[in-house]
């Protein structure tokens, strides 16, 4: 790690994840929830995403309002609001040197995976539901976390699923 400092950051994942943990199919997100995509957004504004190249590339492009941190060996045209590095390591310190409060890890499944133990919080959008698919977000032992529900929304023209959005807090 790159810094003491980091230490302060708030290091948080956000994700929606069916009941079977998947979290994507053939680079793409397994459904429709219109309401989870502006929590997103409102989430995201003004802060650092950190994801891997293929979250990247589902995406197509940097967000506006908010810069783009991709961990990836391949080249990415540069644009504004996006940054690359080759490493997770060298993503989350470039990260704590340009912003201070948090950064937002936005996926893919490894790079959930690798990043976990430095997460000190999870903004889950638990979707009711079982699919099929080929990324998935890890298991996770949530008894060490306090839990606090954001939202609740039905099954509607503009959300496939049902879901809730929770956040969980690493305690100790």
């Amino acid at each position: 790690m790159c810094s003491s400092d980091l230490d302060l950051m708030i290091i948080s994942h956000l994700v929606a994840r069916a009941k079977n943990n998947v979290i994507g199919i053939n680079n793409k997100l397994p459904w429709t929830l219109k309401e989870d995509l502006k929590h997103f957004k409102a989430y995201t504004l003004g802060k650092p995403m950190l994801m891997g190249r293929k979250t990247y590339e589902s995406i197509g492009r940097p967000l506006p309002g908010r810069t783009s941190i991709v961990v990836t060996s391949k080249d990415i045209a540069k644009q504004n609001d996006l940054l690359t590095c080759k490493s997770l390591d060298e993503g989350i310190c470039m990260a704590g040197q340009i912003f201070s409060e948090e950064l937002i890890i936005i996926g893919g499944g490894e790079i959930f995976k690798a990043t976990l133990p430095l997460a000190n919080k999870l903004v889950i959008t638990e979707v009711e539901c079982s699919l099929t698919g080929d990324v998935f977000y890890p298991e996770i032992d949530l008894s060490s976390w306090e839990t606090r529900l954001i939202s609740y929304q039905e099954q509607n023209a503009s959300n496939e699923y049902e879901f809730s959005i929770i956040e969980y807090i690493r305690q100790g």
